[in-house]
């Protein structure tokens, strides 16, 4: 083969050689671009963290709390009577009583009624809860302010099983002796008892007696009615011995101590003599709270004989005879 030939078959294979190294690229170009079934790319997936569980609203204990005292007031915890304070918390079973003189207001949870217990009383506190607030009146009386809601009750119970309830009411609840009664001034009280129910309505009372049905409701009366009549004693060592008529349901207080009360509403006192008493002051409270007054006048002691003075006795002998 001549020389030419040999360098024409040369640069062919060589353009071949291209050529094939040419078509090789392109085809890896074409299916790398277009061919080439690529994986479909993945989104990460990121779970949305769970909902936090709600927490419980931490709901508080409903307490009665003494938001006022005035004079001696005990209350018992435990068994144990011991001087109640302001800010003391009454569980349910807790007492309260108050001396002469004395006051106590209470306030049940967060709410703005009050609960005022006056001198010579007794309350227990019952199971309160945020629907029911349940007290029960042991002895004298308790005067209530209650706000209105819909939603809670306020029930004042007696020993006697007699029952007040109310959403809403100012008035007053008392016990004196076998009688329970119950004065409105605002809104209503269902007051019950031996299964009979009556409602009381501003400016009305009614009364239960011997824990029998209540008696229907009447207006307030616009005065305290007080009798009063001194009686002659035999007795010196007796001020004044005197009989009175209130009506039922009515205190009496004789210097400053109650006096028991007939179930029709009559007294008898005999108030002993000391010394420095000139008058002896009566009281009448009715259930309402009205108040009248009364002085009754010590009787002077009966003049007594003086002693016999010594004589001089003179004998006329001549007479003698």
């Amino acid at each position: 083969m001549s020389d030419s030939s040999r360098d024409s078959l040369g640069r062919a294979l060589a353009l071949g050689l291209g050529l094939v190294a040419l078509l090789a690229t392109a085809g890896w170009f074409f299916f790398e671009r277009f061919g080439a079934a690529h994986p479909p790319s993945t989104l990460a997936v990121v779970s949305a963290p769970p909902a936090p569980s709600p927490v419980p609203a931490v709901v508080r204990d409903v307490r009665a709390t003494v938001v006022e005292v005035v004079g001696a007031v005990e209350w018992t915890h435990d068994g144990r009577w011991e001087p109640l304070r302001v800010g003391h918390e009454l569980a349910p079973d807790d007492s309260v009583r108050t001396s002469p003189g004395a006051r106590v207001d209470l306030k049940v949870g967060d709410e703005a009624s009050r609960l005022s217990i006056p001198e010579r009383s007794e309350v227990r506190v019952g199971e309160v809860t945020r629907a029911v607030h349940n007290i029960r009146l042991q002895r004298g009386r308790i005067h209530v302010d209650y706000d209105g809601r819909e939603d809670r009750l306020l029930r004042v119970q007696g020993e006697d099983g007699t029952v007040a309830e109310t959403r809403a009411a100012r008035f007053t609840m008392l016990r004196n002796g076998s009688v329970v009664a119950v004065a409105t001034r605002g809104g209503s009280v269902n007051l019950s008892s031996a299964g009979v129910t009556v409602q009381v309505a501003a400016g009305q009372q009614s009364l239960v007696i011997d824990g029998a049905r209540p008696l229907a409701a009447e207006p307030i009366p616009l005065e305290v009615l007080l009798k009063v009549a001194s009686k002659a004693s035999a007795r010196d060592s007796l001020c004044v011995s005197f009989s009175g008529q209130v009506r039922v349901g009515t205190e009496v207080f004789v210097e400053g101590e109650p006096t028991e009360v007939s179930r029709d509403g009559s007294f008898q006192v005999d108030v002993p003599r000391r010394e420095g008493l000139g008058q002896v002051k009566v009281v009448a409270r009715e259930p309402g709270g009205e108040i009248r007054e009364k002085m009754m006048a010590c009787r002077p002691p009966r003049a007594r004989a003086s002693p016999r003075q010594a004589e001089s006795v003179k004998f006329r002998w001549d007479e003698a005879h």
